[in-house]
């Protein structure tokens, strides 16, 4: 028949032409069995009663957060390859006729327990007829922070205009968490 050394170089070849095809295939089914999970945190419902308007930058409001992530990472143990926010948004919630006129810009840090505060969310220039935020959020992986309990703080620049007091504002926020077999 052929002799070995023709049959192991037409295997060869084989492997190498079926790796060509295999490969972007590879790439495409990770792609089709990547999915992410979204997971809203509780709102953070909190009233501005008085503040001091001889700072320029000033924290507005903090609240600690203690999510089971482990649960679901340990359930699926190696299919969780990122954690990030998808949505931060900002209200103000009464009087009805508040704006955050008193707001130039605005910032969120995250501070896992027993770390150092990472930005996680901008709002740019806020106008001042507005009475909302929607936050730009910051493209970061933050697999680690949330795995232990940690702390949103939305911080303010203010520039000296006086809000309507005591105002509610009310925080709403989702992590996004991306999982894939690869």
């Amino acid at each position: 028949m052929y002799p070995k050394s023709s049959r192991i170089t037409f295997l060869l070849l084989f492997i190498a032409g079926t790796s060509i095809f295999l490969l972007p295939s590879c790439a495409k089914l990770k792609e089709a069995t990547t999915f992410k999970v979204k997971y809203d945190l509780p709102d953070m419902n909190y009233t501005v009663d008085s503040l001091s308007f001889l700072k320029t930058e000033m924290e507005l409001y903090s609240q600690s957060f203690s999510i089971n992530i482990d649960s679901i990472i340990g359930a699926n143990n190696g299919l969780v390859k990122r954690v990030s926010f998808y949505k931060m948004k900002l209200s103000v919630v009464s009087p009805l006729t508040a704006k955050l006129n008193w707001l130039n810009s605005a910032r969120i840090t995250l501070t896992p327990e027993g770390g150092t505060p990472v930005d996680i969310a901008t709002s740019g220039i806020i106008n001042p007829s507005d009475n909302f935020i929607d936050f730009k959020i910051n493209d970061v992986d933050l697999t680690s922070a949330v795995k232990k309990p940690f702390i949103i703080t939305v911080y303010g620049n203010l520039n000296g205009t006086l809000p309507d007091l005591p105002m509610s504002l009310l925080m709403e926020s989702g992590l996004e968490i991306t999982m894939s077999p690869f």
